[in-house]
């Protein structure tokens, strides 16, 4: 064989390991590529639980701040409704041995027993299915013929 045909045949395995080479440079820089597409999307769909996490926290912050005002404000009526029954009652204490209430006192114990269903009806914060008639009362609710 000549100088100038193994110069050849050398030159083709060079570019053939070269080639060889090269591909397997292209797809492992390809692999590269694509595991860090699959990291940024996978980053970015946890930043946006993330964010989602900290709105819900946010929200559920400010709905327990709500529901806080909505029961202190529930308590003071409580409390109020309990004071305005008790200094009623105080006034015909030595009446009741024989158990004679006050119209007064029964017309608040009737608004407080309605104001009482309509605050389990409305729930501290929303509507809930409302009280059933008690079984002395008609059908139609208080003051129904």
């Amino acid at each position: 064989m000549s100088a100038a045909s193994t110069v050849a045949v050398a030159g083709l395995l060079v570019a053939i390991a070269a080639g060889i080479g090269g591909y397997g440079y292209g797809l492992d820089q390809g692999k590269a590529l694509e595991k860090g597409h699959q990291d940024a999307q996978a980053l970015d769909a946890i930043t946006k639980q993330i964010t989602a996490h900290a709105d819900l926290v946010k929200r559920s912050g400010a709905a327990s701040k709500g529901m806080r005002a909505a029961t202190a404000q529930l308590e003071k009526a409580n409390t109020q409704t309990t004071t305005e029954i008790a200094d009623a009652l105080t006034t015909t204490a030595t009446d009741r041995v024989g158990c004679v209430f006050p119209a007064g006192v029964m017309r608040g114990l009737d608004e407080a027993r309605a104001r009482a269903a309509q605050a389990a009806a409305s729930g501290v914060r929303g509507a809930l299915p409302g009280a059933a008639a008690s079984p002395t009362e008609p059908a139609g609710g208080p003051g129904s013929p």
